[in-house]
């Protein structure tokens, strides 16, 4: 997998998070800094190159 499907992957598996929350809940990525959320995807990145190395 390349950086855009992971960072793809990533963004698609937050929302899936958020849409099985309560529905009064409010989303948390609009409270993270760009450099947060550049983190958190570098985190997911580096995760899951990690575990398909395992594989």
């Amino acid at each position: 997998m390349n950086t855009s499907q992971l960072r793809e992957e990533f963004y698609a598996h937050i929302s899936a998070v958020q849409a099985r929350a309560l529905p009064n809940t409010r989303p948390t990525l609009s409270y993270l800094t760009e450099e947060e959320l550049r983190e958190l995807e570098m985190c997911w990145i580096e995760l899951s190159v990690w575990k398909n190395q395992q594989d």
